[in-house]
């Protein structure tokens, strides 16, 4: 088989090299010249690894939708209305596109599928999510990784599962889409959370307690949007929110533990060369909280730290409601 990749960063080029690794061909489109240099060396641009022989590469949007039927999109949330509205412009046939990035679509408040169906429906022959716990750090040195490609056809879904299916890399499948976006991009904000009651010394239980309420919270979100609220307690639900929101290689977790230390967002995203997607996916959720009445106090808590800037110490404990109540009704 033969895939595009639109964007050749930290997981879209290790993604690539699993693709390598089962023998199928693949074209890189990278923006970045620095980037670009790199993986025409067969250089990853963040990891010192040297990736397989037989990359293409290009700077050309319209040459890599040309090169398969199979696209895989592998870009930060904030640019993805723009790469749509450029596709939208140049492409020719319906394709399959695979997204590999985790986040909403602010100020639409849409996950990515509703948006990129909203906005090129005529372009989409089939659209599927590929999400799970998942470190690139670590699927580059090819450790043992499950991930879930989600997507309602049974035939592409399979087809894909097994294209990136391989000793190291594991594919199970799931035909709720909705669900496993929304997943996906809530387990970053909670990552978040969890940075800051790091930092603050909080504790395991605490941290324990609030990682088991962001999971309800992710319930409750994935039912607005009209997924599976099972998915939840799933690889891409609960599977993705452990390795996001308890390790140093998360960027989200690290990002909240220097919110916790002092740090503002606006300082913390100028010296981080990759996106801190949780950030976003605070500002989308605490929106469609608003606007669907919902009660995420973890969302809302950590919305007031970032954005509004409130004191953590004034505020931090409201992140576990302390208010004595049925566990089930929280």
């Amino acid at each position: 088989m033969t895939f595009s990749f639109i964007g050749g960063g930290a997981w879209g080029a290790t993604l690539a090299q699993v693709l390598l690794d089962n023998g199928h061909d693949v074209m890189i489109y990278e923006k970045n010249p620095n980037h670009r240099v790199l993986l025409e060396k067969h250089q990853h641009p963040f990891f010192k690894v040297t990736l397989p022989y037989g990359i293409k590469v290009t700077d050309s949007l319209q040459e890599v939708l040309s090169f398969s039927h199979y696209v895989v999109i592998a870009v930060p949330t904030k640019f993805f209305k723009s790469l749509v509205d450029e596709i939208k412009h140049i492409i020719q046939n319906k394709k399959v596109f695979i997204n590999v990035s985790k986040g909403f679509i602010l100020p639409d408040l849409l996950t990515m599928s509703q948006y990129m169906h909203q906005e090129l429906s005529q372009h989409i022959h089939h659209y599927f999510s590929l999400t799970g716990p998942s470190h690139a750090e670590e699927v580059i040195e090819r450790n043992l990784t499950s991930l879930v490609c989600s997507g309602p056809d049974v035939h592409e879904r399979i087809d894909i599962a097994n294209a990136f299916n391989n000793r190291y890399m594991r594919l199970y499948m799931s035909d709720d889409l909705i669900g496993s976006e929304v997943s996906g991009a809530t387990k970053n904000a909670i990552a978040v959370a969890s940075g800051i009651l790091t930092a603050l010394e909080y504790g395991e239980n605490a941290r324990a307690a609030l990682l088991t309420k962001g999971l309800q919270e992710m319930k409750h979100i994935i039912k607005a949007f009209g997924g599976n609220e099972n998915t939840a307690t799933g690889l891409t639900g609960i599977g993705d929110l452990i390795v996001t929101g308890l390790s140093m290689h998360s960027r989200n977790f690290k990002a909240g533990l220097k919110i916790g230390q002092g740090m503002e967002r606006e300082a913390i995203e100028q010296h981080e060369k990759q996106t801190i997607e949780g950030f976003l996916t605070i500002e989308a959720l605490y929106r469609f909280k608003l606007a669907h009445q919902l009660n995420l106090p973890i969302i809302e808590t950590a919305y007031e730290i970032i954005f509004n800037k409130r004191k953590i110490n004034e505020i931090v404990e409201k992140i576990l409601d302390y208010t004595v109540k049925l566990e089930q009704n929280s």
